[in-house]
Formats: structure tokens, sequence, C-alpha cells
């Protein structure tokens, strides 16, 4: 299926936002997922579905100085 992924198109072969974050091989510390503008909590991840145009985006923490 088809998704928008951080505003670009991606072509996605499973079906949960657990699945989408071992596809792109993320770890799931440090990171936050929003998904049509909602954030959703980590202990949905494997149980909210991703459809045709779904928008994901992926939030990542950096530590700097």
């Amino acid at each position: 299926m088809k998704i928008m992924l951080n505003d670009a198109p991606y072509e996605f072969a499973g079906e949960t936002l657990e699945d989408l974050i071992i596809e792109l091989d993320k770890s799931q510390q440090g990171i936050a997922i929003a998904l049509n503008q909602q954030v959703v909590p980590r202990s949905l991840w494997c149980s909210t579905g991703l459809d045709e145009q779904s928008l994901v985006f992926i939030f990542e923490s950096i530590a700097g100085g």
C-alpha cells in the first residue's frame, strides 16, 4: 500500500505502525509517531493499522549540545 511518510510517498508492505518501524529498521526508543495528525502511544503501535494514504510522521529525539 502507498502511505505518506514524513511528507514523502512510501510503498509499505506491512499492516501496523510496529510493522513500519521494523521495516524501517528503527529503534522504538527515542521516537514518537503521529498518524493522521494524532500522536499514537507506543503501547498501541502493534494494533494500529495503516491504510492507503495514511499520513505518518516519525519524530526522533536528537541529543546534542
